[in-house]
């Protein structure tokens, strides 16, 4: 299946359903999933796609004004069915191209403390102590040197 996975860059907008489902359980409207940054003109985001369906989804942010060398992965998700399935490494891949093309050195992100294992595996560093995300849970800062 990971052969047919096709990954674009996609629309903030496109991410809502997704990042709805997965990481706020559905529990809140999907217009609230907005991040701050999602359309700042440094940012992107990717989409996994199988069978013509968006499945999972990341989002690379600049979260400064100006343009910076420096940028955040946030809203890492992917549905449940297709979970585990190499579709995660797929988009960190792809990011991951795009920002050493685009001359980024540094990517950090907070990791979900289930989430951590995946992150070290792809290269991340855990950075300081865990922290707890008030209604989400514990996190850990990472990063990872691009260039």
């Amino acid at each position: 299946m990971i052969d047919l996975i096709k990954i674009y860059k996609i629309s903030p907008k496109l991410t809502l359903p997704i990042r709805q489902k997965v990481l706020r359980n559905g529990e809140i409207p999907k217009e609230l999933c907005e991040f701050n940054w999602d359309y700042n003109e440094e940012s992107f985001h990717l989409g996994a796609y199988f069978n013509e369906n968006i499945i999972g989804i990341v989002s690379i942010l600049n979260t400064s004004k100006k343009k910076s060398n420096v940028k955040r992965l946030r809203g890492m998700a992917v549905l449940s069915p297709y979970q585990k399935s190499g579709i995660g490494s797929l988009l960190i891949d792809e990011a991951e191209k795009i920002l050493k093309n685009n001359k980024t050195s540094l990517i950090w992100l907070k990791a979900r403390e289930y989430a951590l294992d995946f992150y070290l595996k792809k290269g991340y560093k855990k950075i300081g102590k865990p922290f707890d995300i008030e209604d989400i849970g514990i996190h850990y800062k990472c990063e990872k040197k691009i260039l």
